[in-house]
């Protein structure tokens, strides 16, 4: 049942049960005293009605049903008949309020940066695993509270989504996007369909297929149209997934130019230039991601190096004073070389040696009398130059300043 219908269902019963003709309106303001608000606008700025087994009972008392139906005009008698009526009523068909802040606390959980993966387009190995599933720009999952209503039994109550749509208007973007989080679904596929309608004879399994098919189409559309709605209206965590979502470049560049929380890790996943990516980087490594950390590093910044560099191993110094070599920054290699020896390990020292390659002692340290194939592993020293004696303490002390902090 819809809000409307519900609403025309009232009006019918009060007027039927209790003997008085209550206008429309009026049913909307009783509602809304039944559950404790002063207007009907006043609950839609808090809560949606719902049904089913979703939301919380009413909190307004007989009192306060009766006192708001006087408000409306109502003599004491038609007051007190048409309050004990709605009462009834609402318990009749069950109905509750489902608080917009449960909602969003279900649907739209707090915006927190991840460590996800794969930042690049490309398949680099860059010393970040990517096996992570958060980067493949799937409609982002909900994450359901400790306590609230699930998704799936908001989904069943077609009061709340015809209540939530009423209040989701050209000024309610953050409406649309809770609509948008309700109706969220990957595309369906409509090859079986496409199919049937040419005559093809499908299986059982194939028609339960297009039973989703046909169950998911409209609800992917509503998703799609929901958020267009919200991004268009300011919400940039809205236009971060529509652009994604949708692939649509124009909503991304829009993301970037709102403001208010998103995910900066996917925001410099989908930047529209290098300044914005290293940009948003940086958001994500202060907000606490070590992938942003570690992409940034990889990359030269100073400031995201020194904090890599506290919990990294001798891998990454060595890359690091690669890095560093590569720039012409000969201090910052030193530095490199200063932290490794606080940990045991020399840059300069070649650790090239010769392993088993296959069989039972498979990539153990090679040893000709079993003989076999091999092969070379390890690096080779780096070539550090000189320093002046000045310049050596500059990067003895950094390295020791981060040695110490990594303590």
């Amino acid at each position: 049942m819809t809000l409307k219908e519900l609403a025309h269902l009232a009006q019918q019963t009060l007027h039927t049960r209790s003997g008085w003709p209550v206008k429309r309106s009026h049913v909307h303001e009783l509602l809304a005293a039944a559950f404790g608000h002063r207007s009907w606008a006043a609950f839609l700025s808090d809560s949606v009605l719902a049904d089913s087994i979703v939301g919380a009972a009413p909190t307004g008392g007989l009192p306060d049903l009766i006192g708001r139906a006087v408000q409306l005009g109502y003599e004491q008698q038609a007051a007190a008949t048409v309050a004990i009526t709605l009462q009834a009523f609402i318990a009749e068909h069950r109905l509750s309020a489902v608080s917009l802040a449960d909602l969003r606390a279900a649907l739209l959980p707090a915006a927190q940066v991840a460590d996800r993966d794969d930042l690049d387009d490309d398949d680099d190995d860059d010393g970040i695993d990517e096996d992570d599933e958060g980067w493949n720009d799937e409609p982002p999952r909900t994450a359901q509270p400790a306590s609230g209503p699930a998704r799936e039994h908001l989904m069943g109550s077609p009061m709340l989504l015809s209540s939530l749509e009423q209040a989701a208007g050209p000024a309610n973007p953050q409406g649309h996007f809770l609509l948008a989080a309700l109706y969220r679904c990957g595309r369906p596929n409509p090859y079986l369909y496409e199919e049937s309608l040419k005559g093809r004879v499908l299986t059982a399994i194939e028609r339960g297929w297009v039973d989703d098919y046909l169950r998911l189409e409209p609800q992917y559309r509503k998703y799609e149209a929901h958020l267009k709605a919200a991004a268009l209206g300011g919400v940039r965590v809205a236009a971060l997934e529509y652009g994604t979502t949708f692939e649509n470049p124009e909503f991304i560049a829009l993301a970037e130019r709102l403001t208010g929380e998103v995910d900066a890790l996917k925001m410099a996943r989908h930047a529209s230039s290098d300044e914005a990516r290293a940009r948003w980087l940086r958001t994500a490594a202060e907000r606490g991601s070590r992938t942003a950390m570690e992409a940034l590093a990889s990359e030269g910044d100073a400031w995201a190096e020194d904090r890599v560099a506290e919990w990294a191993d001798d891998h990454w110094l060595r890359s690091a004073a690669e890095r560093a070599l590569d720039a012409g920054n000969v201090v910052r290699a030193w530095t490199w070389q200063y932290l490794a020896l606080e940990h045991g390990v020399d840059l300069t020292r070649s650790t090239m040696a010769a392993y088993h390659d296959g069989g039972e002692r498979d990539g153990q340290f090679y040893d000709s009398d079993f003989g076999g194939p091999l092969y070379a592993g390890g690096d080779e020293g780096l070539v550090l130059p000189d320093l002046d004696p000045s310049s050596h303490e500059v990067a003895k002390a950094k390295a020791e300043a981060i040695f110490s902090r990594a303590r």
